[in-house]
């Protein structure tokens, strides 16, 4: 509810307004979209007369294809999602002869919330507002208390709407585009002949990839003997002591303790100095006199580093996380949805 309270107090006169997110929230079980021929040749770019079409980029640059794929299915999301609000909308309001704009607040009554309700939101919000008193702020909490009440009323009106007007989104599946990544011997976790294997890229320091570790636990916990995680570095250039957690990172492995490092850099990713890291290998339960023989040699494991980043770069990785399931491309910090439509596909093939 905080963050939903500050969001609001930031436009406070704001009224409901239930779009293309809504609308996904209901109803998308949405395929990713397949160009037929016409689609994929129509477009092209000429070097030095000579013509290349999206076929070309497929082959020869998987991951700008799936990229551009991605892209592609959300403005597809984007268009027939407008739509199919706007046609609903207008069948409801034809049905029950009334405006299409008055489809989600027909039958809405706004109650008083009560005294608790609003103490529990300016106590759980009380720094956000200023240091004013609950006589100051009442009003606006009030608004905003009202406010997801018309949310509720409107979710529920969505619900009604597509029970009795299904909403189905046909549209085909492309050819899935997978990249080749080797593994070389990184750690990971889950059996070796898993039929999911993902291999992650990812920076220590990068606060996307902090982000994605809980929906990554949730993937590996959901899937547990099912799915096999390597983990593979590709510190930024512009994250200063990057480099330096993913060298210590890497000289816990022969005591057998590189997870709890891991956990604990990603944990500690807003503060990766050379000290604190030291700190944290050992709170790790790294052998401290194994950890300083291993980080005599920097030279090896930076260069065991950066060969990671450049076979990243070779098939396609240009930011972090970054993330190859079973070769399919994913890009960034993503929802649990994303990854497991693309698992669970992967698990019936």
């Amino acid at each position: 509810m905080e963050n939903n309270f500050k969001s609001w107090m930031a436009n406070p006169i704001s009224k409901i307004f239930i779009g293309t997110n809504l609308v996904f929230a209901v109803l998308f079980f949405v395929s990713v979209p397949s160009f037929v021929k016409e689609y994929v040749t129509r477009d092209a770019v000429s070097i030095g007369g000579k013509k290349y079409d999206l076929r070309d980029v497929k082959e020869s640059s998987p991951i700008a294809y799936s990229k551009f794929q991605t892209e592609y299915k959300s403005l597809l999301k984007n268009t027939f999602g407008e739509f199919a609000q706007d046609k609903l909308f207008e069948l409801v309001a034809k049905d029950k002869n009334i405006k299409p704009a008055d489809v989600l607040n027909e039958g809405l009554v706004l109650r008083e919330p009560s005294e608790e309700e609003i103490l529990t939101v300016y106590m759980s919000n009380k720094e956000q507002l200023g240091g004013k008193s609950l006589a100051e702020t009442k009003d606006k909490i009030v608004g905003f208390l009202k406010n997801q009440q018309e949310q509720e009323h409107s979710r529920n009106k969505y619900r009604e709407i597509i029970s009795k007007y299904p909403v189905d989104f046909l549209i085909k599946e492309p050819d899935i585009v997978r990249v080749t990544v080797d593994e070389k011997n990184n750690p990971s976790i889950g059996p070796k002949d898993a039929k999911i294997t993902v291999i992650e890229f990812s920076d220590f320091e990068c606060p996307f990839c902090k982000r994605s570790q809980e929906v990554n636990r949730q993937l590996r916990e959901k899937y547990k003997g099912q799915i096999r995680w390597v983990f593979r570095d590709f510190p930024l250039p512009f994250h200063q002591d990057a480099m330096y957690a993913h060298m210590a990172a890497n000289c816990s492995i022969d005591d057998g303790k590189y997870w709890e490092v891991f956990n604990i850099l990603f944990e500690n990713s807003g503060n990766l100095s050379v000290s604190n890291v030291d700190d944290l290998v050992l709170q790790a339960g790294v052998s401290q006199n194994k950890y300083k023989s291993c980080m005599v040699n920097k030279a090896k494991i930076k260069s065991e580093i950066e060969a990671d980043i450049q076979d990243g770069q070779k098939v396609g990785v240009s930011g972090t996380p970054a993330f190859f399931i079973n070769g399919i491309f994913v890009s960034g910090a993503l929802p649990f949805e994303n990854f497991d439509e693309i698992i669970q596909k992967e698990l019936k093939q």
